[in-house]
């Protein structure tokens, strides 16, 4: 099958949604099916790509912010116009530019279907910016042109239903993870990384990866630190961002004991993660995190806030991780300290969240989902 996925951003650099767009893309191409990836035009690189196997093809970009999404949504169109005959599903990251050029860009093809995939709900989700911006009733119209919506979460689905979508097709596919790459490090191995990582050995870690934005909460991380280290604990930010020099600020305060290390940006954040014990997840509001999905995988229990698919995955019953309260601390902190008191409870909650990957979140299996649905559609 030929299908077109249609994101703002890809190779080099992307976020989460667009890191599940080549997840899938190139296990598709894997399995034998033609992706094409319709992304902006970025500086340096050809207007036509390979990347692992996926074909990229970069329309024109340019000018301010807004200019750039005006743009590029033309460009992308026009290109997609003329070729959607080729693609019986086109299937589009987030609901702004992205879905508005699978929508018109299939306008005049009976035989392309449009399958829209929201990244996140809340405050920082697709929904809210779709209200945030102008011309929201038009957005509107043109999302409910599409055939069908693959969403991530209860949130998503209650959002878009809020939001007057209340007829569209909802399929509840959840993000992935290699279960391949990202896999439990035996404990030989994790001390290798860890030295090579310039990290203790003997101690406790625990793991924040993602980017260093007040969605993430990172701040609530630190706080909670400052109430629950021990020397027996170490704290390991993975990522940058605007909110990395403040932290790093406070992650040098005495209140700290210095136990933490900011890393910046890292181009293998799975060495990181298999090196780790613990993984945070502090965020305001999540779709799906995948830093969550490749921790689990790697055999780390979880302490994630109740925000977007975090409960969905983790369940109720602190088999695989705790959940806390989003914003809260000092629930924040209770939970790791339980965590770094007892290595029999870190192994036991690491199992069952491999186990859960295995089972439900395995890159394998959510193919299989996608391929089910493209079949339906192009039926």
């Amino acid at each position: 099958m030929k299908i077109c996925f249609v994101v703002a951003n890809f190779w080099p650099g992307w976020g989460g949604a667009e890191r599940q767009c080549q997840l899938l893309a190139r296990t598709l191409t894997q399995r034998g099916h033609a992706v094409t990836v319709l992304t902006r035009a970025k500086p340096g690189l050809p207007a036509e790509d390979c990347v692992d196997g996926v074909t990229v093809r970069r329309t024109a970009a340019f000018g301010s912010r807004t200019l750039q999404s005006v743009v590029w949504t033309l460009s992308a169109t026009a290109w997609l116009r003329r070729r959607a005959a080729q693609f019986p599903v086109v299937q589009c990251y987030q609901l702004l530019s992205p879905s508005h050029i699978g929508i018109l860009g299939c306008l005049q093809s009976r035989r392309s279907a449009t399958v829209l995939r929201p990244a996140c709900g809340g405050p920082y989700g697709d929904i809210a910016e779709v209200r945030r911006l102008p011309l929201t009733a038009l957005r509107k119209r043109l999302l409910g042109r599409a055939d069908a919506y693959v969403t991530l979460t209860r949130e998503i689905e209650a959002e878009l239903t809020e939001f007057g979508l209340e007829g569209a097709t909802f399929h509840r596919i959840p993000n992935g993870v290699d279960g391949a790459v990202f896999s439990p490090a035996p404990p030989e191995e994790q001390t290798v990384l860890r030295a090579a990582s310039g990290l203790p050995t003997d101690k406790v870690l625990f793991a924040f990866v993602g980017r260093l934005t007040r969605q993430k909460r990172p701040d609530v991380l630190l706080d909670a630190w400052s109430r629950c280290a021990t020397s027996r604990m170490h704290l390991v930010v993975v990522g940058d961002g605007p909110l990395r020099a403040e932290l790093e600020r406070r992650g040098s305060r005495p209140a700290s004991r210095k136990d933490v290390t900011f890393t910046g940006a890292v181009s293998d954040v799975r060495a990181f993660i298999r090196a780790m014990d613990v993984a945070v997840i502090p965020s305001e509001a999540e779709g799906m995190s995948n830093a969550m999905l490749e921790a689990m995988a790697c055999g780390l229990p979880v302490v994630a806030t109740d925000v977007g698919g975090v409960r969905e995955v983790l369940g109720s019953d602190g088999k695989a991780g705790v959940v806390v309260p989003a914003g809260s601390s000092a629930a924040l902190a209770e939970a790791m300290a339980g965590l770094a008191a007892s290595a029999g409870l870190r192994k036991e909650c690491g199992a069952a969240a491999r186990a859960l990957i295995e089972e439900r979140y395995d890159i394998r299996r959510v193919v299989a989902q996608y391929l089910s649905l493209y079949a339906e559609l192009a039926g």
